[in-house]
């Protein structure tokens, strides 16, 4: 697939392609899935509780699923689903107070590469430990095509970033290794990204990014990871998604993702 600064924008945003194996595998129309979807960026633009309903209405239904997978009794699945449901409440806490001011900066400012790039260098000389600034940086140098060099500031920002932001790193940096075609590496951080189920947004998108590195090899596993991180999309989402060639992948298969139903 063809490297372009559209491509790298769309691994920057928190928007239905993010993963960027998804987007390398399929050469997908970028374009499509660029409208303000999905409860982060509304919030960023509306400072809406409401706009966490969608996600975390996702991240209930999926635990429940998960739930029946693991035979949990009642009891149980009880005492795991409010264990996770409150993880997820303080994630999205999280994301508002902190997350979604520092995404929302990035965003207006990646228009200008260099520019990003000096701001983060002021940032970390004036603070070593700041991981806002070493994400402008490894931003900066991702919109710029150098990945080297995005990796290596991922690297320093997943070093200093709060616990709830980590796992955000760990997803760019299976972007930098899938750009790198490096794909155990980053499958490797996909799926630790799943056990963990810490950052909501770096989940739903480690589960496409997966799904798509599976086929082949598992599809089974890569038909339950489509429609698991499917899940977890805001209806505007999903609806972006289902207009790309995602789906074609499935095709060949005896049984495909749920979700692909809808244009099968």
């Amino acid at each position: 697939m063809k490297f372009n600064k559209k491509t790298i924008k769309l691994l920057l945003t928190a928007l239905p392609l993010l993963a960027s194996g998804l987007v390398r595998a399929e050469g997908v129309a970028v374009g499509q899935a660029g409208a303000k979807t999905g409860a982060i960026s509304a919030a960023a633009d509306n400072n809406s509780d409401g706009a966490f309903a969608s996600d975390l209405k996702g991240a209930e239904d999926l635990l429940r699923e998960l739930s029946r997978e693991r035979k949990l009794t009642p009891g149980l699945s009880g005492e795991y689903m409010a264990r996770e449901l409150e993880r997820a409440k303080k994630f999205f806490a999280f994301a508002k107070s902190t997350l979604i001011p520092h995404g929302f900066a990035l965003r207006q400012k990646m228009s200008d590469p260099d520019g990003l790039i000096a701001e983060g260098k002021l940032m970390v000389e004036k603070n070593s430990a700041s991981w806002q600034g070493y994400d402008y940086l490894a931003s900066g140098s991702l919109i710029k095509r150098d990945v080297d060099g995005a990796k290596d500031n991922y690297e320093k920002a997943l070093a200093a970033a709060p616990d709830f932001q980590k796992d955000w790193y760990r997803y760019m940096l299976a972007a930098c290794y899938n750009v790198k075609k490096d794909p155990e590496k980053a499958l490797a951080l996909y799926e630790g990204i799943i056990e963990k189920n810490d950052n909501w947004l770096a989940v739903k998108n480690s589960y496409l990014g997966a799904s798509m590195m599976l086929l082949g090899r598992d599809n089974g596993k890569a038909v339950s990871y489509f429609d698991k991180g499917f899940s977890l999309y805001a209806p505007g989402e999903q609806a972006a998604l289902l207009k790309t060639s995602l789906c074609d992948k499935f095709r060949d298969l005896e049984k495909g993702p749920e979700a692909c139903g809808k244009t099968n």
